[in-house]
C-alpha cells in the first residue's frame, strides 16, 4: 500500500494514520471463496485475537491450522499443510 509505485499518493502522514483504523474483520465479512488459514499465538504484527475475529465472521468454507509457537512467520509444516489443502481444492476435493 505504501510502496514506491504509489508513494506520491499514499505515502502521506494522514493516510498512514488513517490506515491504523482499518480492521481486517471488516473485509473478512465479504469473503466468499473457500480459504485455508493458519497463524501463531506469538504474532505481534497480526495478533491472534484479530485473526480469530476475522476468521469467525467468514461464512465461506474454511480450514484452520494453529501453530502456537510461531510469530509472524511460518514453519515448513505450515506451508506443507497449505499446499496440501490447495492441491486438494485444485483436484476437486471438498
Amino acid at each position: 500500500m505504501f510502496n514506491e509505485y504509489n508513494k506520491a499518493f499514499n505515502n502521506k502522514k494522514d493516510k498512514i494514520e488513517t490506515s491504523k483504523y482499518y480492521d481486517v474483520v471488516n473485509f473478512a465479512r465479504k469473503v466468499k471463496a473457500p480459504g485455508y488459514y493458519s497463524w501463531g499465538y506469538n504474532d505481534v504484527t497480526c495478533p491472534p485475537t484479530s485473526m480469530y475475529s476475522a476468521y469467525n465472521v467468514i461464512q465461506a468454507p474454511k480450514s484452520l491450522a494453529i501453530f502456537e509457537e510461531t510469530g509472524h512467520w511460518t514453519y515448513p509444516e505450515q506451508n506443507a499443510l497449505a499446499a496440501k489443502w490447495l492441491l486438494e481444492k485444485l483436484a476437486g476435493g471438498k
